[in-house]
């Protein structure tokens, strides 16, 4: 793995609108090495929007935005190909390649971004899918999958090139009480394991409760709190509302 930056993650006034639609309006946020920070709100709130900046998959009107040392509004394709090495980003979908079978999926960032010969590729991917509880699903299809393990080839996939930050979009969402639960413990594992730096979107608080060291709450463009999920608990409004009514505190 690259040596760390000291410097994680810095987002500064970043502001994003759609049309008429203001989504983000004056977003900043900075995360720690190895830190965990849940992004809360409510649908349409602009978590994935927002989520989708870290790593060039979207350019703010204005604003900045750092990771890992770069300047990721002001990077060109090449540059932001680069990061994307480092900033490993888990679709809510998964989005694997439909037509390539488990292990090519796995594969995939291996052969694009590496040097790595057929026998490496494959004793990687063999070790990946171990990892995340797949071993021996290789050929399998992604059709033949449930939701469950779609995400979890996702997430084999995203370590491949052991990013120093992963970004998971809704990483529970569409999956049943215990599936979720297990793939909670499963990012918990992966942050232990590899010290990762880790922005998770989610509306469910139970997933908040086992995942954040903070929370950090979105509501009309921007981050109405950011601290501690007990603390938000705490707070008036909109805020205080939305976490007591998940059921995590009264």
């Amino acid at each position: 793995m690259s040596e760390r930056s000291p410097r994680t993650l810095s987002v500064r006034q970043l502001r994003k609108a759609f049309g008429s639609h203001q989504v983000l309006d004056g977003v900043s946020l900075d995360v720690a090495p190895g830190e965990t920070v849940v992004v809360l709100g409510g649908s349409g709130e602009g978590k994935s929007v927002f989520l989708k900046h870290i790593n060039g998959l979207l350019q703010p009107d204005s604003g900045e935005v750092e990771v890992l040392g770069c300047p990721v509004s002001h990077l060109d394709e090449d540059a932001l190909v680069e990061l994307r090495r480092r900033v490993s980003y888990i679709f809510q979908q998964a989005a694997l390649f439909d037509s390539l079978t488990v292990g090519e999926n796995v594969a995939f960032p291996l052969q694009e971004h590496t040097r790595l010969d057929e026998a490496e590729v494959a004793a990687r991917v063999a070790t990946l899918l171990d990892r995340v509880g797949l071993g021996g699903t290789e050929r399998l299809s992604p059709a033949e999958l449930s939701g469950g393990m779609r995400k979890r080839v996702a997430l084999a996939r995203g370590l491949a090139l052991d990013p120093e930050v992963i970004l998971y979009d809704e990483p529970t969402a569409g999956l049943d009480p215990l599936t979720g639960l297990a793939i909670v413990a499963l990012i918990k594992e992966v942050t232990r394991g590899t010290g990762a730096t880790s922005l998770v979107v989610t509306h469910d608080l139970a997933v908040a409760r086992e995942l954040a060291d903070r929370v950090a709450f979105l509501a009309r463009g921007t981050f109405a709190f950011t601290g501690a999920l007990a603390e938000a608990a705490r707070q008036e409004g909109a805020v205080g509302a939305f976490v007591r009514a998940g059921g995590v505190y009264g």
